[in-house]
């Protein structure tokens, strides 16, 4: 018997939906949705804290029923907005942190909001790949005595300018054979160079600190010579640094004894007070704020000043102790929040505005000995990298037999060494380490030597224009005294040399003859 067909109407009244059944699915939704809100402002309360959520935070939730066989809508939560909807502010902030994109990296620091690691690393590693890619581009050797001072031409990026311990100054153009580089002689033993700094108002005129006892504003084309101060006493008061403000129109200045003086631009004193103990050996105004500026000494401590209230020894704004004599302290370039200071022994410390707190000390190798330029770490102008001399010392952690006296490059945010810049044909010990404001050369001290560090493509291309300027020209054997040559050689002094009348063969003669002759006359005289 084929089996009964069922009708549409049985199959209509099947597919319509009963009404408990309804009920019981209005009751599952309420309590998923029950659920999904209590989720949701748990993850709110996770991602924005308990105190950033609103006490009355509602969520809406969305589902579909079927109900008398239509799609609709039901909705949980029809309440009113009190305030217009808004993004969390710690949310944004901690999703600009943790995204790699460069253009959030930016507005994060407008926003103030602290890189992570992870991108402050992608923006320095192409800086890194260009520090690994020095070479050693060219030397010179003007002085007869230790390098002692370093600085660079604000507005030539080729230029730089370097003091001797005996008081000789030269502005050295690197990147040209130019053997008319303009020199100043010193007075040689007594009158060490212990600071350079160019007139930010005529850039050929430099700032220089001497152990003659004057701070002394030069001309290389010695016509506007000028003394801004002077101790009429060095032999038991000297200037150990110096450093001049542009928008405070001062110059900062520090003695052996601990003295720190604020100058006018005409030489007037405008304070003097004995801020530090010992000698002063470094002062420097802020990039950033124009009346901060810091003092290093050698009793152990950096201090942080407000020009404005300078009173004495106690009215300083954060003092920076240490564990030993301190070389120098530099704020860094990129915004000025940092301060690098070097101590005479093993560390390497960096301090976080705005409270100057210990942000991280980083052990190093550089210990003081009286007959080397104290060794000084410096900052690259673009990121946080610091540049300083290796001076390989047995009884420090991790030494190895046979280490060089290399140029470390450390990041400032792990203080781990980056890279390092070493060259067979200068084994020396490297005290005194500075950038150009673009950050493409490298210009050190090495005894009575300054070596300039280059990219290798620049350095093939540029000693090759060297040598073809040095074949096309001629000069006299006195234009060539104190300049350096094209390649890694060069054995030229300042001092002219000790003036020597030369020997003729026929004088020579003559003078045997008469030995001679006033021997045989001895001779014969004896047996009478």
């Amino acid at each position: 018997m084929p089996p009964r067909k069922r009708t549409r109407q049985s199959a209509a009244l099947n597919v319509l939906p009963d009404k408990n059944n309804i009920e019981d699915t209005d009751e599952r939704q309420e309590s998923v949705a029950r659920k999904l809100k209590k989720r949701m402002l748990a993850k709110l309360s996770k991602d924005c804290g308990d105190d950033e959520v609103p006490a009355d935070a509602s969520v809406t939730v969305r589902s579909h029923a079927s109900v008398n066989g239509s799609a609709a809508e039901t909705l949980c939560n029809f309440s009113a907005r009190r305030r217009p909807p808004s993004l969390c502010p710690a949310q944004i902030m901690r999703n600009l942190q943790s995204s790699l994109s460069f253009v959030h990296y930016l507005y994060g620091t407008t926003l103030g909001s602290p890189s992570i690691p992870l991108n402050k690393q992608s923006v320095k590693s192409p800086i890194v790949r260009e520090l690994e890619d020095l070479s050693l581009f060219r030397t010179a050797s003007p002085f007869d005595r230790r390098v002692t001072a370093l600085e660079w031409h604000p507005t030539n990026p080729g230029m730089v300018v370097a003091g001797s311990k005996g008081g000789d100054i030269i502005l050295w153009n690197s990147l040209h054979q130019n053997l008319n580089d303009n020199f100043i002689q010193g007075i040689g033993p007594g009158g060490s160079v212990q600071a350079i700094k160019f007139w930010p108002w005529n850039s050929s005129l430099l700032l220089t600190a001497s152990i003659d006892g004057r701070v002394t504003l030069n001309d290389f084309e010695g016509k506007n010579n000028r003394v801004l101060s002077d101790t009429f006493n060095c032999h038991d008061f000297w200037y150990c640094c110096v450093d001049v403000s542009a928008k405070r129109k001062a110059v900062v200045t520090g003695d052996n004894v601990g003295n720190t003086m604020l100058l006018s631009l005409d030489g007037k004193k405008l304070w003097s007070h004995r801020l530090h103990k010992q000698k002063v050996t470094h002062a420097e105004f802020s990039p950033r704020e124009d009346w901060l500026f810091c003092t290093a000494s050698t009793d152990h401590m950096v201090k942080m000043w407000d020009i404005r209230k300078v009173s004495g020894r106690d009215s300083a704004l954060h003092v920076l102790k240490h564990d030993k004599p301190i070389n120098c302290a530099y704020f860094n370039h990129t915004d000025g929040c940092r301060l690098l200071t070097t101590d005479q022994n093993s560390e390497i410390r960096v301090y976080q505005a705005p409270e100057w707190q210990l942000e991280r000390t980083i052990p190093h190798p550089h210990r003081f000995f009286q007959h080397i330029t104290p060794i000084k770490a410096s900052w690259h102008p673009l990121q946080d990298l610091i540049v300083v001399g290796r001076y390989p010392a047995k009884d420090f952690p991790g030494y190895v037999e046979g280490e060089r006296r290399t140029i470390d490059i450390l990041d400032a945010d792990n203080g781990k060494i980056v890279c390092q810049l070493h060259d067979p044909s200068a084994p020396g010990i490297v005290s005194l380490n500075k950038f150009n404001d673009r950050g493409d050369y490298l210009v050190s001290g090495m005894g009575v030597n300054l070596l300039l560090w280059g990219r290798k493509q620049e350095v093939e291309e540029r000693q090759l224009s060297l040598l073809a300027d040095e074949r096309h020209s001629e000069f006299s054997p006195l234009q060539r005294r104190g300049q350096g040559s094209g390649g890694r050689s060069s054995n030229s002094r300042s001092r002219p040399p000790s003036t020597k009348q030369t020997k003729s063969k026929k004088d020579t003669d003559t003078k045997m003859k008469m030995k001679l002759q006033t021997k045989t006359k001895t001779k014969t005289k004896n047996p009478k």
